[in-house]
């Protein structure tokens, strides 16, 4: 047992790193936008995919769809899809908040409702892609 609370101890700490990693990605490509290279959005991608991968081993359901689902929109800016929006980088910001209330309570996390953030992205997205 002592390995498992070691294991997760590590996770809470990477993730803790990723997340503050995407929120400044997610900063710098609001003002730079689709300008920005694809350095910038690849490296938000890898830390929100480290995220899911991580919470996925560790059986942490609601930190890894909130996480995927972030991964999902960063993966259609990174293929150009949608542009990285005022409205998508704000749901992505709120969703990267909602990640850190997750993994500072990850005792109660599968506990904690996401589905107003997974809106808030699914949302941005549509809205995004119908020109709004």
């Amino acid at each position: 047992m002592a390995m498992n609370d070691q294991v997760i101890e590590i996770f809470l700490e990477e993730t803790a790193e990723r997340l503050d990693s995407i929120e400044s990605g997610l900063l710098h490509l609001e003002t730079c936008g689709l300008d920005c290279g694809d350095e910038t959005i690849n490296s938000i991608f890898r830390d929100a995919h480290s995220v899911k991968a991580g919470s996925n081993l560790l059986k942490l359901t609601n930190i890894e769809d909130l996480a995927h689902k972030l991964e999902n929109v960063l993966e259609m800016i990174r293929r150009k899809e949608i542009a990285p929006s005022e409205m998508v980088v704000t749901a992505c910001l709120e969703s990267v908040d909602k990640l850190r209330e997750l993994i500072e309570n990850v005792e109660q996390s599968e506990t904690i409702s996401t589905r107003l953030h997974q809106h808030m992205l699914d949302v941005a997205v549509q809205k995004t892609l119908n020109g709004e």
